[in-house]
Order: structure tokens, then C-alpha cells, then sequence
């Protein structure tokens, strides 16, 4: 093969390539209800080597390149994102927890019993208890007995694993009309189940408070 013939060839085998290649596509998407900048993370997965993104001022517009297949199933997944803020309803419960010869768990607790089998402790009393509802990104405070209180921030939850974010989850005890923080934590709960938890101050502390959280939609 000659020189030129093998310079005609390969042009021909990279304009029959481009020929071949998907085109990519381009569509905008405006969020009405959600952040464009968490769902710009939340889609980079789905998009191909070939894909770009790029955000518009104001954090409320997506501009998404990319095969079409990968567009239909992008646009399909922010659309399902955006939604309307959902409701979230939390059940808060708090108990004091100490080791005695005795196990003990009261009736109001026997539903998590084998939850808290699984700390250190074997006799359990309830303090309080509380129900609230609100919606993602709404700030909630509950009254767990005349003693104690809890506040926190529902994040957005998350589709892909159900998972639902609590900020600044911070149990306080009033004493004398002044309130003092115990404990501050942020977590994930799963949709559905009970997440257990000690709020105390030394590890090998013979007492502690124990904080039982279940999320549901």
C-alpha cells in the first residue's frame, strides 16, 4: 500500500467514525421547587464522558449536553428531583438508660426492645415522647416531657436511598427556666426505621439518655 492510499484510508475510517457518533443533545432545565446545584451532583452519573453541564445565575437553571439517550433519562430524573417539598412525620422518644442486676423495659418502650438490646444498658425509662410533621427544610421543635427538649431541620430526601437528612438534631434540659444544650448531632435516617442513639457526656458513664428516632412519609 502506498503512502497516499494509506492516508486516504484512515481519512476515510475517521469520517465514516464521525459519520457513526451519536449527537449530542442540549436542553435547559429551570428548577422550581429544588437546588440546581445539588442535582448537578446528584446527575453527574448519569451523564456520558461526552456529557457537560454548565449553571445559570441564580442557582435555578441546569444547561445539560449530551447523547440523547443519556438527555431523556437526565431530564426523566430531575423531574422526579423536583418536586414540591414532601412531608416528613418524625417520632421522637427519649428514655434515661442504667445498668442494674434486673433488666427492665417499660410497655411504652416494648416496641423498640430489641433496638435496645443492643446498647449497653438493661433498665430503660421513658421520659417523653412527641410526633411532629413537617416539611423538607422546615425547622421543628418538640417538648419531650417537662424536662427536655429537642430541635432540628428536615433536610431533602434523598430518592435514590430513601434516606432522609436531620441538621442539627440538639437535645437540651431546661433547669430553672434556662435551657442547656447535651447533645448535637446531624444524621441520615432511613425512611421506616428506628434509629437509636446515647446522648452522655463520658463513654463509661453508668447512665445516659437514650434518643429514639423513626422517620416516615
Amino acid at each position: 500500500m502506498t503512502k497516499r492510499a494509506a492516508i486516504l484510508l484512515t481519512l476515510s475510517l475517521l469520517l465514516t467514525g464521525a459519520a457513526f457518533a451519536e449527537p449530542l443533545s442540549v436542553v435547559t432545565y429551570q428548577f422550581k421547587h429544588k437546588s440546581a446545584e445539588k442535582a448537578a451532583a446528584m446527575i453527574k452519573s448519569l451523564m456520558s464522558t461526552e456529557g457537560s453541564l454548565s449553571m445559570q445565575a441564580g442557582d435555578s437553571t441546569l444547561v445539560i449536553t449530551d447523547r440523547t439517550e443519556n438527555v431523556k433519562a437526565i431530564s426523566a430524573a430531575l423531574a422526579q428531583y423536583d418536586a414540591p417539598a414532601q412531608t416528613i412525620q418524625l417520632s421522637v422518644r427519649l428514655a434515661s438508660a442504667r445498668n442494674e442486676a434486673t433488666a427492665r423495659i417499660p410497655d411504652n418502650l416494648r416496641d423498640v426492645a430489641p433496638n435496645l438490646a443492643m446498647v449497653r444498658y438493661n433498665v430503660f425509662e421513658n421520659l417523653g415522647s412527641a410526633n411532629v410533621s413537617g416539611k423538607e427544610g422546615d425547622s421543628g421543635i418538640v417538648e419531650l416531657g417537662p424536662a427536655y427538649r429537642a430541635d432540628f431541620r428536615f433536610g431533602e430526601i434523598d430518592p435514590a436511598t430513601g434516606s432522609i437528612p436531620l441538621s442539627d438534631f440538639r437535645l437540651s434540659k431546661l433547669d430553672k427556666d434556662q435551657l442547656s444544650q447535651l447533645y448535637k448531632t446531624t444524621m441520615n435516617l432511613k425512611v421506616g426505621r428506628t434509629v437509636i442513639f446515647l446522648a452522655t457526656r463520658d463513654p463509661q458513664s453508668q447512665r445516659a439518655l437514650v434518643v429514639i428516632l423513626t422517620a416516615k412519609r
